[in-house]
C-alpha cells in the first residue's frame, strides 16, 4: 500500500458521494410515495435528511482539510493489522529510512533484499539508525521478556551483520549510524520508517512487551499544499535528522 496525498481527497469524495446518495434517495422515495399513493410529505424527513446532508459534507471536508494539514493520513489500530515491515517494503519505490532498535523484522522479510536494490541510487543513501548494540536498556527489555539478557543484541549485531554484507559486497549506498549506547535517556521513544521522502510511519517502544507489532501506527503523508513546518512529517523529519548527526558511524565493527 503506498501512502499517497491523493488518497486522502479520495476517501472523503467517495463518502460524500455515497452520502449524497443515501439522502437522495430517502428524499425522492418521500416525494414518490406521497404522489402515488396520496401518503402526505413527510416534511420533516426530508428537511432532516437535506440537513444530515450538509452536516455529513461539512464534516467530511474538516476532516480532510485537517488531514491535508496535518498530514496524519490514517492510524492503524496495530502493526500487525495494519502496514506492517513487509508491506511497508513494498512501498518503497526510491529510498527509505529507518529509525528503531535492531530493524530485524525488516532484515528478516522475504523483500528486503529486494527493496534496498529497488531503491539503490548512487548519489542519495539508504540510512538506518540504529541502538548500539551495547546499550543497557536491550538488556532490560530482554530481562522483561525472560530472555537471555544478550538476546537484544545479538539481534541488533545480526542486522549490523546483513546490512553490512549488503554495502561492502554487494555495493548497495546503505548509511548506518548507531545512536550512543552512553545516553541516559535510553533509545528514541519513536520507530520512524520513512517512505521515498513522502511519506512516514510512526509507532512508539514499550521495551520488555511483545515484539511491537501489537503497537499503534500512525501514516503521515508530507503535505504539498501547507508550509513544511505546519505538517507532522517535518517534525520527525527534523527529530530523525537531528539523531542522526549526532550519532555514531558504523564502519564494520562496534
Amino acid at each position: 500500500m503506498k501512502l499517497d496525498p491523493n488518497s486522502i481527497a479520495n476517501k472523503v469524495i467517495a463518502q460524500i458521494i455515497v452520502v449524497i446518495i443515501i439522502a437522495l434517495f430517502t428524499a425522492i422515495t418521500q416525494i414518490i410515495a406521497a404522489i402515488n399513493y396520496n401518503i402526505p410529505y413527510n416534511y420533516l424527513t426530508i428537511l432532516l435528511s437535506l440537513t444530515s446532508l450538509i452536516f455529513i459534507i461539512y464534516f467530511a471536508w474538516f476532516n480532510y482539510k485537517l488531514k491535508s494539514i496535518t498530514g496524519i493520513n490514517q492510524i492503524d489500530r496495530s502493526i500487525g493489522k495494519g502496514m506492517d515491515p513487509s508491506t511497508a517494503l513494498n512501498s518503497c519505490k526510491n529510498n527509505l529510512r529507518f529509525l528503531g532498535i535492531a530493524a530485524n523484522k525488516l532484515t528478516m522479510s522475504p523483500n528486503f533484499e529486494e527493496t534496498i536494490k529497488r531503491c539503490n541510487r548512487p548519489m542519495k543513501s539508504i540510512k538506518f539508525l540504529l541502538s548500539h548494540p551495547n546499550n543497557s536498556i536491550l538488556r532490560f527489555a530482554a530481562k522483561r521478556q525472560n530472555k537471555d539478557q544478550e538476546e537484544y543484541a545479538k539481534k541488533v549485531n545480526n542486522t549490523l551483520d546483513n546490512l553490512w554484507q549488503l554495502k561492502s559486497q554487494k555495493a548497495y549506498n546503505i548509511e548506518i549510524r548507531l545512536y550512543k549506547s552512553n545516553n541516559e535517556k535510553g533509545p528514541p521513544s519513536f520507530r520512524l520508517f520513512f517512505i521515498d521522502d513522502e511519506s512516514v510511519l510512526v509507532s512508539y517502544y514499550v521495551f520488555g512487551e511483545g515484539d511491537g507489532l501489537q503497537m499503534p501506527q500512525m501514516q503521515i503523508v508530507k503535505s504539498k499544499k501547507t508550509r513544511d513546518t505546519e505538517n507532522f512529517y517535518h517534525a520527525f523529519d527534523h527529530y530523525f535528522n537531528s539523531l542522526w548527526e549526532s550519532s555514531e558511524i558504523y564502519n564494520g565493527n562496534t
